[in-house]
């Protein structure tokens, strides 16, 4: 699980130390940065995967910028030359330093290093690489003729000897991925160009994706409960009450519906029997929203470790406290059973979206976010801010201090400063 993130000179985010639990949410104003905090975790991931080309960044829905403007260029302050991020994880460490040229067409690596505990595993810099301890026999590969935009690790991960704990947290970590479901593709109305699976980051895919999640159920006791369990939050908006995944009904499903082979079809409780059934182009976008949810949650092959940018998606406030609540407690509670060990990056503008937290959690962190106004450091630079239960004090003693309201509560009456402006 990836413990602590420290970045400097990323898009908006002059310098941040972060530190993280299972479930984790930033809150704040429209362009305040949330949404950087998770496309620096994506660099990263994708660092220790692929690479930072920009179609592998896309595939990891970090959006394609100008290689150039993924550095900081605050007022009187000197333009930096690179950025920096490192990221603490329970059984190690990874960190780099990455560039652009004013006209330069992509990103590069200009140093970057591996520590396996407190162990180097393999560093890099202008003057060239190197690995350490018991894996310096690779020294006698030539390692300067890596490409500038793929890591050590994406060249020689498959062959590096390190902790088995610590290859399996970098192999779970390297397949984070940012989710935005929009409406249209989950309808069938647009098409994601980028090819996902299980599940496309805008929503593609969706019904082969639910369809492998009802197959798991056979597994086991202990599977079919908990993906019933992480199922359960489609059904509370009320009307639904069946899904079914069917190939393309004409007597259904609009013409100009695209059909990916097979589609999912929703039970409405309430309809006559023999017009009960409604397509995606149909049914209620918010409950297209908790599907997708709800099968990413599931899925044997998704992510164990996520982001989902905006998780208030088209939800009224009572279902977004419910999903944040779902989200939370589905990926805080681990299952070695079930294989669906989970860590969730969460950015929200709704208050409600707070109240599944538990300040005296040590697996939920909350953040608010803001642009400075700090003298200390850059005008605007984005500014993070941990919520925390104050030192010495109960949960008890909390409640009664703050008379029983709860955290959307106090943000709206703005006694969580950072938060709205």
């Amino acid at each position: 699980m990836l413990r602590k993130l420290k970045i400097e000179r990323f898009k908006s985010i002059y310098s941040a130390d972060l530190d993280f639990g299972c479930a984790n949410i930033f809150v704040g104003p429209n362009g305040a940065g949330k949404s950087n905090v998770l496309e620096a975790i994506g660099i990263l991931a994708s660092a220790l995967s692929r690479g930072i080309d920009q179609n592998a960044l896309d595939l990891r829905g970090v959006r394609l910028s100008l290689p150039r403007l993924f550095k900081s260029a605050f007022k009187n302050y000197k333009l930096p030359q690179t950025f920096h991020m490192v990221a603490e994880f329970e059984n190690g460490k990874y960190e780099c330093s990455i560039r652009s040229g004013i006209s330069s067409p992509y990103l590069e690596f200009h140093t970057e290093a591996l520590y396996d505990g407190g162990s180097m595993v393999f560093g890099r810099s202008p003057r060239g690489a190197r690995v350490y301890g018991q894996n310096e026999a690779l020294n006698n590969i030539d390692l300067s003729a890596i490409e500038t935009n793929r890591s050590i690790w994406d060249v020689l991960g498959s062959v590096l000897r390190i902790s088995d704990e610590f290859h399996s947290e970098i192999a779970e970590f390297s397949n984070f991925a940012i989710y935005a479901p929009q409406t249209a593709v989950m309808r069938g109305l647009a098409i994601d160009s980028r090819v996902m699976e299980p599940l496309g980051l805008t929503g593609s895919g969706l019904a082969q994706a639910f369809q492998h999640v009802l197959a798991m159920r056979a597994a086991s006791d202990i599977v079919r409960k908990r993906i019933d369990e992480t199922l359960g939050i489609i059904w509370k908006p009320g009307w639904a009450d069946t899904i079914r995944v069917k190939p393309f009904d004409p007597d259904i499903v609009p013409p100009q519906v695209r059909s990916e082979g097979s589609l999912i079809y929703i039970r409405d409780k309430f309809m006559n029997l023999t017009r009960n059934f409604l397509s995606p182009f149909d049914a209620s976008e918010g409950t297209l929203y908790l599907i997708f949810v709800a099968t990413l949650l599931a899925h044997s092959d998704a992510p164990k470790v996520f982001a989902l940018d905006n998780v208030d998606g088209t939800l009224n406030p009572d279902l977004v406290r419910q999903l944040t609540d779902h989200i939370v407690r589905i990926s805080c509670d681990v299952s070695s059973e079930a294989n669906l060990r989970q860590q969730v990056f969460m950015t929200s503008h709704h208050p409600s979206a707070l109240d599944s937290f538990d300040l005296f959690n040590e697996k939920h962190r909350v953040f608010t976010v803001n642009r400075s106004d700090a003298k200390a450091s850059p005008l605007g630079s984005t500014a993070f801010k941990p919520i925390r239960a104050p030192s010495g004090m109960s949960k008890d003693e909390w409640i009664l201090a703050h008379k029983g309201k709860n955290l959307s509560q106090l943000l709206l009456e703005g006694r969580i400063p950072g938060a709205l402006f």
